[in-house]
């Protein structure tokens, strides 16, 4: 007979050999979740940028050169469906309302109506500009970004000036510069309008984060709760400076003659709100970031094969410096976390 210390060795091994399997076992899985995380991150940012793009050479096409000179209403598509899915989505029960109870007729006039009529503006600009400039320019001007969202965070005290973060901006200012300094066809009004658009994008997401604090909305519960206040100052401005020339030269029929184009338009819309919070949440809102400046430059190199757009050399120094202070810009904020992080656990 064995004895019984030979007995709980051989259990000993026994459960130590358990140990290790289950062990491996989590870290196959674990393996497995990572991987199919990154392959999620990877076709979620494959769609947004292929989204994102196409949309902005379809709206280039639907206004310039099919002749629907009304930016304000096609945004506007984009955002009435982006709302309308919501809106269904909503009211099938598919998705929850978390904050229900907080949005009251006061606090929604006193909080999201400002915040939509910022959002407008940034639309309807935004749109604008294409019946004044290049689609590759647009993209440069985009470069500057981090320059009046600074500008615009701090005058708001929400946030503190960085060594790094104010050289990089000082960089990408200096670079837009130079790339407004070689456009060929420059113009002064695209270039307002422009400004205009990201002033006031830079100021809503500014207002957004002061108004709205710690209350954290689903991208759906957003869309359908901030769409309204959006189109309601779409509304206006379409009918100040849109619906009369549209009623005049008869835009319905170029609607009617490709609805198929503005159908497209409609659902890019909602496709590119969608799949941004989605590559946010599946990678971070840095690494969306510099996605976004390269499809830029993807963007940029597409409209000078595709349409023409002329590129000088002194628009391509300018763009590149601006990339380069883009980056450092964002190894500042990186920075600035970091920081935050180690008095936070102090």
């Amino acid at each position: 007979m064995r004895s019984a210390s030979a007995v709980r060795a051989e259990h000993a091994i026994e459960s130590a050999s358990g140990v290790e399997e289950a062990l491996e076992g989590v870290s196959q899985a674990r393996g497995s979740m990572a991987r199919a995380n990154v392959v999620r991150a990877v076709a979620l940012s494959l769609c947004w940028a292929c989204t994102s793009s196409a949309l902005i050479f379809l709206n280039n096409h639907l206004l310039r050169e099919h002749g629907f000179s009304y930016p304000m209403m096609l945004c506007s598509m984009g955002m009435f469906s982006s709302w309308g899915i919501s809106f269904a989505l909503v009211r099938a029960g598919r998705v929850k309302l978390q904050h229900e109870g907080t949005v009251t007729p006061r606090w929604y006039l006193r909080h999201i109506v400002p915040i939509g009529g910022l959002g407008a503006v940034s639309l309807g600009f935004g749109n604008y500009v294409y019946l004044y400039l290049s689609v590759s320019f647009i993209q440069m001007l985009k470069a500057g970004v981090p320059a009046v969202t600074l500008l615009v965070m701090t005058t708001a005290g929400l946030e503190k000036l960085h060594g790094t973060t104010l050289a990089g901006v000082v960089v990408v200012t200096l670079g837009t510069f130079i790339a407004v300094y070689g456009e060929v066809k420059f113009s002064a009004i695209g270039v307002i309008m422009m400004l205009t658009s990201e002033f006031a994008e830079a100021i809503r997401m500014a207002f957004y984060q002061y108004v709205l604090g710690n209350l954290k909305f689903d991208l759906v519960e957003g869309l359908y709760i901030m769409g309204p206040a959006s189109l309601l100052f779409l509304g206006v401005g379409i009918v100040i400076f849109e619906l009369r020339d549209f009623l005049e030269n008869d835009g319905m029929y170029i609607v009617m003659e490709s609805p198929h184009y503005f159908l497209a338009a409609a659902l890019m819309g909602f496709g590119v709100n969608y799949l941004t919070l989605g590559v946010i949440k599946a990678t971070s809102g840095l690494t969306f970031k510099v996605m976004g400046q390269v499809k830029n430059a993807v963007v940029i190199l597409l409209a000078v094969v595709i349409f023409g757009n002329p590129v000088t050399a002194i628009q391509l120094f300018g763009y590149t410096l601006s990339i380069v202070g883009f980056f450092v810009y964002q190894k500042g904020k990186m920075q600035q976390q970091k920081l935050a992080q180690k008095r936070g656990s102090l």
